[in-house]
């Protein structure tokens, strides 16, 4: 069982922590002696930049298991651009090459590599080193693909609210919706009242789809998205005739010009004080911590709003373990393992020690030196249910992504009625099967 910490300087002693390792030679790393004081290369091929506090992290740990005794050196290869990353991934492993440890999505592809024993099974690996109890299971169960398979770790541990403005509710007369019907009518009161009430980062897609997904989920769980993505629903179907007018409904509430706007300048118009509510994730958590937070800006935040006899819960939302970690099992050896073991018994209080939220199960028994903020949010994760929506941008092909993105501006707009966006998507549905 993980070991939890009590404080933050046991935090920083995790990691010092740690295992023997042994030396082999491996088909893609660098052969090793540790005895003649070669040095082991692992090479980590990221979709994430190297300044991102998951690689600091965890060079941090490679730092330390070698103090320990390893023989590590961790060589990252680092593409931020996620569309050039998976072209290149692709073109790695078709021509033989497969880095040693690679960033990956729980994607149709990743089923066809795990199938084809190109992928290490993390389930397997997690039981043999006795961890898989130490992960919040939403994290974890974020990287199985659609037959239940696990091949990669996760890195972090993200979920998705809305901001709201405090001053601004209290004038209206509301308060934070529990129910979609309710979202609609506090948008509706804070119109009348003047305000904008959604500041909405259109022109980067992700934020309107993240809305649009929110009735089928609260009616199906991720069962109507999945029946999407293999071809067995429709857009034209009840869940999907719902979100169509949802988002015909909550459109007009959203700041002028909102489809060409990014998440960039949405945040700022939320954070100026433009706009009563914001749709963001954790990783824009220290945008609204004490130190951080403008001057007289009051803000609280609510979870994705439930419907009357839906399937999922209030505490199911969004809620995301990142893309994954995973691991060519050619260059698995047992020094490998090593290291990689060192790396899951240590990486989650490492990576709390930086504010982030983590994949596994820390001990928050001593608050000290914490954001208050950022406390609160990482207890509710104790409470979150057993069900997170799912991206639909991930799970579903990409030219049918693209028709959803042209179109739903539109629909939002009231510039495209319901049924013309629902036929737009049904089409693209029916070409791409």
């Amino acid at each position: 069982m993980y070991k939890k910490i009590g404080t933050i300087c046991l935090i920083a002693g995790m990691v010092l922590m740690g295992c023997g390792n042994k030396a082999q030679t491996t088909a893609n790393s660098t052969e090793v002696d540790n005895k003649s004081g070669n040095v082991r290369e692992i090479h980590y091929f990221s979709s994430r930049s190297a300044s991102d506090d998951t690689m600091v992290t965890l060079q941090e740990i490679t730092d330390k298991y070698n103090e320990q005794g390893g023989n590590i050196k961790l060589v990252i290869d680092s593409n931020a651009d996620r569309t050039s990353y998976d072209q290149k991934l692709r073109t790695m492993i078709a021509g033989g090459q497969m880095p040693d440890m690679f960033d990956l999505d729980a994607t149709p592809y990743a089923t066809e590599l795990g199938e084809q024993g190109m992928l290490t099974d993390m389930d397997a690996f997690l039981d043999e080193i006795g961890e898989k109890d130490s992960y919040i299971p939403l994290a974890l169960n974020y990287g199985r693909t659609s037959d239940g398979k696990l091949y990669t770790l996760p890195l972090e541990l993200s979920t998705e609210m809305i901001w709201y403005n405090v001053d601004m509710f209290k004038d209206a007369g509301i308060e934070a919706p529990k129910t979609l019907d309710e979202l609609l009518e506090d948008c509706k009161v804070l119109k009348e009242k003047g305000y904008t009430a959604f500041g909405i980062g259109g022109g980067d897609g992700w934020p309107l789809l993240r809305l649009l997904a929110t009735y089928p989920f609260r009616m199906t769980g991720n069962e109507y998205l999945n029946k999407l993505s293999l071809g067995e629903a429709k857009m034209s179907d009840e869940p999907g005739i719902k979100a169509a007018t949802f988002m015909s409904e909550i459109g007009q509430y959203f700041q002028p010009g909102f489809s060409t706007t990014d998440v960039a300048t949405g945040l700022n118009l939320f954070l100026s004080g433009k706009s009563a509510m914001y749709p963001t994730g954790t990783w824009e958590l220290n945008y609204f911590t004490d130190k951080n937070r403008p001057e007289g800006l009051n803000v609280d935040y609510f979870y994705m709003p439930t419907i009357k006899d839906g399937k999922t819960n209030a505490n199911d939302y969004w809620a995301f373990g990142g893309i994954g970690l995973a691991v060519n099992p050619k260059s698995f050896d047992d020094q490998y393992k090593d290291y990689l073991t060192f790396i899951v018994k240590n990486y989650s209080p490492a990576y709390f020690a930086h504010e982030h939220l983590a994949p596994q199960k820390v001990d928050m028994s001593d608050s000290s030196g914490f954001d208050p903020l950022f406390l609160k949010v990482m207890e509710d994760t104790n409470n979150i249910g057993s069900t997170a929506a799912r991206p639909w941008d991930v799970v579903l092909n990409g030219d049918v992504i693209a028709t959803i993105n042209d179109n739903l501006p539109g629909l939002c707009m009231g510039e495209e009625t319901t049924d013309d966006f629902i036929k737009a998507v049904d089409e693209a549905l029916e070409a791409n099967k």
